[in-house]
């Protein structure tokens, strides 16, 4: 995928089912992290984007690193916009389970993605440059794949607050 905002459409899919176990703010840390080395290629006019990033190896510690250093930036982040606006008193909460699932799910549904559009991905590095999942007359189907995915992710949760806010309290 050229960049990271289709990869969401899963993420908010995982979200609407999962809500309590997943973080969807670590799910689109994890990957735009996924992105910045074909990011770094493409301004540098390489050939070849995809590089040890887009591999099972790249995609794990890409997606550990996340899980552990996610925490702290998104309540950093909290922090600063609880300073500019004032209606912002929820604190934010953070399990260890959200970061994991959401990293690691992250990197895992990026590289599945990218892996079925981009020649110059090979997942299995450094064993073997094989890509099986490879099959570039997919690309459009995987696209609106992902917004239905986002779609039907944020229906699900809409329909769970509207369920929520129904209920006698």
């Amino acid at each position: 995928m050229p960049f990271t905002p289709f990869h969401f459409g899963p993420g908010m899919l995982i979200k609407g089912l999962i809500p309590k176990q997943f973080s969807l703010s670590v799910f689109a840390l994890a990957n735009i992290a996924m992105d910045v080395e074909p990011l770094y290629h493409l301004l540098r006019a390489d050939t070849q984007l995809h590089g040890a990033s887009h591999t099972l190896i790249g995609a794990a510690c890409i997606g550990a690193a996340t899980a552990l250093v996610a925490p702290k930036v998104i309540a950093r982040s909290w922090q600063w916009y609880q300073k500019l606006h004032v209606d912002a008193d929820i604190p934010v909460h953070l399990t260890r389970q959200q970061a994991w699932m959401g990293a690691l799910l992250g990197t895992a549904s990026h590289l599945l993605l990218d892996a079925t559009m981009h020649h110059d991905m090979h997942i299995f590095l450094p064993f073997s440059d094989a890509n099986p999942l490879l099959h570039p007359a997919w690309t459009q189907n995987v696209y609106l794949a992902c917004v239905l995915a986002g779609m039907t992710g944020m229906l699900i949760s809409m329909l769970r607050m509207h369920r929520q806010f129904k209920q006698p309290q």
